[in-house]
């Protein structure tokens, strides 16, 4: 038993020698041995380390059209126009102006046909101003093709203002995320999600916004002054289109 166990031995230790001198034999070409990481290749190296895109110092105006996504009863478009002051690459302040349409949203005008509710009796948003701060947390740039870079700013926003109803004027504020494509030095494509937090008028009220159509009871129109107010919470998608200088 113990010969043959030495001899399993032997012919074991021959074959791991002969598969290690078998394995010093092979070569192969260095182009074809893997690598763990392969970095893009650009014909202009210039335009991806580069800084295209400097903002301190510089003024800034722009055209916007936002959608209030969780507004029920007034229509969720607002227009407005914008101009900012780069102090720094880190810090944009600027100043908010949102012109709101003076309709209903197409929920409330179903309630109005089949009910009889009269949203316009209740008091609207007329127009807002708000001071506005960005924090630019980081520059970026997306490679289109090997020739192209798209400059990018990803930024925090916090706002604060007031907005002017019909009957009263409100405080609010935002905050939010932000982020801008640049198409080149000087104009840009900027997308926000904010959360707008607000006081404002309740539109629903108990036996004071029927008018008597749809079978509905006749009502004299309220006081708008007369509504309870309470904070609101609304979802806000801007889209804006900048001018930089």
């Amino acid at each position: 038993m113990r010969i043959g166990f030495i001899g399993f031995a032997l012919a074991f230790i021959m074959l791991v020698g002969h598969v290690t001198w078998a394995a010093t034999d092979i070569e192969l070409p260095p182009e074809e041995l893997a690598k763990e990481t392969v970095l893009p290749v650009f014909d202009r190296v210039e335009m991806v380390r580069a800084r295209h895109i400097r903002t301190a110092g510089k003024w800034e105006v722009g055209g916007d059209f936002s959608w209030a996504m969780s507004e029920p009863i007034f229509n969720t478009t607002r227009f407005g126009l914008s101009v900012y002051k780069h102090t720094s690459e880190e810090d944009a302040w600027g100043v908010q102006f949102f012109s709101y349409s003076s309709d209903l949203s197409d929920y409330a005008k179903q309630l109005h046909k089949t009910f009889g509710l009269n949203y316009n009796r209740a008091p609207k948003p007329q127009f807002g101003v708000f001071a506005d701060y960005n924090m630019k947390l980081f520059y970026g740039k997306i490679s289109l093709s090997k020739n192209t870079t798209m400059n990018t700013h990803l930024m925090a926003l916090f706002s604060l203002g007031a907005t002017k109803w019909e009957n009263k004027t409100y405080p609010g504020g935002t905050v939010g995320v932000g982020y801008k494509f640049y198409f080149s030095k000087s104009l840009s494509l900027r997308t926000d999600l904010r959360l707008f937090i607000h006081q404002a008028p309740i539109p629903f009220k108990r036996g004071a916004i029927t008018d008597g159509t749809s079978g509905s009871t006749y009502t004299s129109p309220p006081d708008k002054s007369s509504f309870k107010e309470r904070i609101h919470f609304t979802n806000l998608l801007d889209i804006s289109l900048n001018w930089l200088f």
